[in-house]
């Protein structure tokens, strides 16, 4: 059986990075926005569609950052550093909220990041900042 394809959002503003609060069967933990490619569908446009769906924002694709196998799935992230609208959570989040299934978006500092992700994965800095012209720091 085929893995999973999974596009991820690397949403950056002011050194601080987009993520998905989760509280969830009495654990809280935080995600990258992103969900699963759709039959037909490349993988820019799912993360195009997972933006506007997840974070209500309008988002012009930056470079792609990695592509890795993970458990059961291949995660593709792509930067965005260019978007228009103010985050929020879009319909399919905000109508599944009840008080056991939370979700937040929030701003997270970039030196937090990987002490609260969980899912899929820690993000892999040196590619961000080679995408920002950084270099690895």
């Amino acid at each position: 059986m085929p893995l999973r394809q999974r596009a991820s959002l690397v949403i950056v503003r002011d050194e601080m990075m987009l993520l998905i609060y989760r509280y969830r069967n009495g654990r809280s933990y935080y995600i990258l926005p992103g969900g699963g490619v759709e039959p037909g569908e490349s993988l820019a446009e799912a993360a195009v569609r997972e933006a506007a769906e997840e974070t209500s924002l309008q988002v012009v694709l930056g470079p792609q950052l990695w592509q890795r196998e993970l458990e059961e799935q291949i995660e593709t992230a792509f930067l965005i550093t260019q978007f228009e609208g103010t985050p929020r959570l879009g319909d399919p989040e905000f109508l599944r909220q009840s008080p056991d299934n939370l979700y937040r978006l929030e701003w997270v500092p970039f030196a937090e990041v990987n002490e609260l992700i969980r899912y899929p994965a820690p993000v892999e800095w040196g590619a961000i900042e080679a995408a920002l012209g950084r270099g690895a720091s």
